[in-house]
């Protein structure tokens, strides 16, 4: 029985072989194209996959509003150093390449940035555009009124001025949007804290007393 299970099978394998050689059967390849192309008519492979797009997408827009709030947070205080550098006498490059190693973390990358157009030959003026580009909005006034006075000649005394009035209007401003928040801020201990404590030790105590007492009356 062993014996012509084999020579069936030598026989059927002889067939093919033949048939293959006389270009009866030719053998189907699975190409790159055509396995992309079956993978892009399973729509089961297709939702998955916008599904990862649109998770990668919300995960990488969250990432953008972090970075881009501590940015704003961070700002008041590369202004002042920035101010402050200034004053002690370092030249505008000498306070971007300060700032790089002693500013607020998150800014770092912007000074950074001005820094290496600068030494790459690119004049300070235009190196300074690359603030608002890595930093966004808050870095503009800074880029524009030093930048104006390094093109221009101008002195440094009135964009002190100017950079020190701006720190404190940033300041100010995320003060206020702090003390709107605090409201909300302050609205889940008042109701998972404060309210049941005051339920519990203002209102608990009489209710149970005038229930003992009625059970007293009615016993």
């Amino acid at each position: 029985m062993t014996t012509v299970g084999a020579s069936g099978a030598a026989m059927a394998v002889l067939v093919v072989a033949t048939a293959l050689r006389a270009g009866l059967l030719r053998p189907r390849r699975l190409t790159p194209d055509s396995s992309c192309r079956a993978i892009a008519h399973d729509p089961t492979s297709s939702d998955a996959a916008r599904a990862t797009d649109r998770r990668w997408n919300h995960v990488g827009l969250v990432a953008r509003r972090r970075s881009q709030r501590a940015i704003e947070q961070a700002w008041p205080d590369a202004v002042e150093q920035v101010v402050h550098a200034l004053e002690a006498g370092l030249t505008p490059r000498q306070a971007m390449t300060h700032l790089v190693n002693r500013g607020p973390e998150a800014t770092r990358s912007g000074f950074a940035a001005v820094v290496h157009r600068s030494e790459r030959g690119q004049p300070f003026a235009d190196a300074l555009r690359a603030l608002p580009q890595v930093l966004g909005a808050p870095a503009d006034g800074i880029a524009d009124l030093i930048g104006t006075s390094d093109r221009h000649g101008l002195p440094l005394a009135p964009v002190l001025d100017q950079l020190a009035r701006d720190a404190r209007d940033a300041r100010r401003r995320l003060d206020q949007i702090d003390a709107r928040k605090l409201p909300v801020r302050l609205l889940f201990p008042l109701v998972t804290c404060t309210l049941p404590s005051f339920v519990l030790l203002a209102i608990a105590p009489p209710v149970v007393a005038a229930l003992s007492s009625l059970g007293a009356h009615t016993w």
